[in-house]
């Protein structure tokens, strides 16, 4: 399959700070590559810089076949935010708009769908996870589970070639988190290119076609789940791995 995105030296400080130091990553279309680590290692950091929501300090991000973004070239930017989608832990819904009404800005103001065409297909996704009734709704009337659901669908209403996911479901109840993560494994089952940052090991033993094992800014092991979860090479793995399924 073809590459999607190519990440050659990424680094990103604040101040004297590296948070990201020198990543290295290529994602092949369809692919489910799931990002692990403990809190504070650069995980979070990394996925943002590769829309720019943090510019990266030095290195390249390419999707697809586009030339590599620098934050001050704003058509390029916004050319690779059309492509990427990308879902928060904390849903970034505005509050002032209906859930219909969220799903629809997007596509008309940045993909020039008629507002028909922009309805129609939001309610489409709304129906694929279970919420078109919602439709109407503010976000403010729905669980936390339900609002990151529409998160998911709103971004995949600009219908975006890769998918980045921010451990989107750190702040939700646990009796929520299912709803959620089966609407991300319909995703990867469908063929969706994702990135996802999360503490959800089950998800990445079941989903990830790769897991990336981040401390300290780097990516310290990379492999199949089969692999990286019952034979890591790296004694750092093994320590993380044995503190979180243990």
């Amino acid at each position: 399959m073809s590459t999607i995105l190519t990440v050659r030296g990424l680094h990103k400080s604040f101040g004297t700070h590296e948070v990201v130091k020198g990543v290295d990553m290529d994602v092949r279309q369809g692919e489910v590559v799931v990002i692990i680590g403990p809190s504070g290692s650069g995980k979070s950091t990394f996925i943002r810089c590769l829309n720019s929501l943090e510019p990266p300090s030095k290195g390249t991000v390419v999707v697809g076949d586009g030339d590599q973004t620098r934050a001050a070239d704003r058509k390029a930017l916004a050319r690779l935010r059309e492509d990427v989608g990308m879902v928060f832990q904390d849903y970034t819904l505005f509050p002032h708009m209906t859930v219909l009404a969220n799903m629809m800005l997007a596509p008309v103001k940045l993909r020039r769908a008629t507002k028909a065409q922009a309805q129609a297909h939001a309610l489409a996704l709304l129906e694929r996870v279970g919420l078109r009734h919602k439709a109407g709704h503010y976000p403010a009337e729905l669980s936390g589970g339900q609002q990151q659901r529409v998160a998911i669908v709103r971004a995949l209403a600009m219908k975006p070639k890769l998918m980045l996911f921010d451990e989107p479901t750190s702040a939700l109840d646990p009796e929520t988190v299912g709803d959620v993560l089966n609407v991300m494994k319909g995703l990867a089952a469908e063929g969706m290119t994702m990135i996802v940052v999360t503490h959800e090991m089950g998800f990445a033993r079941e989903v990830a076609d790769r897991v990336v094992f981040f401390d300290a800014g780097k990516v310290i092991e990379t492999g199949p789940p089969s692999q990286l979860f019952s034979a890591p090479k790296e004694a750092r793995t093994r320590q993380f791995l044995h503190s979180v399924l243990h």
